[in-house]
């Protein structure tokens, strides 16, 4: 059976859940009213960019952390609807799916950034020394380090 938490430790996850549940929210919002698009979207635009262009549907999901089948229902809605992302098979490995991005899926990015980085900074990093902000990624690094996503996990998508 877990122990019980400590009052210290109760606290602590609830402003870190706090937190992270109002930022994310901000973002959310502020990107669905400015450019009809989801965090998770931009974040499948932004990892895309970040690998070059172009990534394998499974490291994909495990950079979200989701499943692959949502892996594979964001990324169609992407390709579909939007257009940013084209999904491809290699001859070398037909069983393979790849993202990539497209010019559109670039221009959507390139629009998104901003806006991602306006958020943040308004509601989260303004509001903390640079001192903290280091400590704060040293700790969240910690519980990210010992709670890897190596057993499936799905965080809802």
């Amino acid at each position: 059976m877990a122990q019980e938490m400590t009052p210290t430790q109760l606290q602590a996850w609830r402003a870190l859940y706090r937190a992270d549940t109002l930022l994310f929210t901000h973002i959310e919002n502020t990107l669905r009213a400015r450019l009809k698009m989801s965090y998770f979207e931009h974040e499948v635009l932004r990892i895309l960019d970040a690998a070059g262009g172009r990534l394998r549907m499974a490291p994909l999901a495990e950079q979200l952390m989701i499943s692959r089948s949502g892996a594979t229902r964001l990324v169609g809605k992407l390709e579909e609807k939007d257009g940013y992302v084209a999904r491809r098979n290699t001859p070398e490995d037909r069983r393979a799916t790849w993202a990539e991005l497209t010019d559109d899926g670039r221009k959507a990015l390139k629009e998104a950034q901003p806006v991602v980085e306006a958020v943040v900074a308004t509601f989260f990093a303004d509001h903390v020394s640079n001192e903290d902000l280091r400590a704060a990624s040293r700790i969240l690094d910690v519980l990210a380090d010992a709670n890897p996503n190596d057993d499936g996990f799905d965080c809802g998508l």
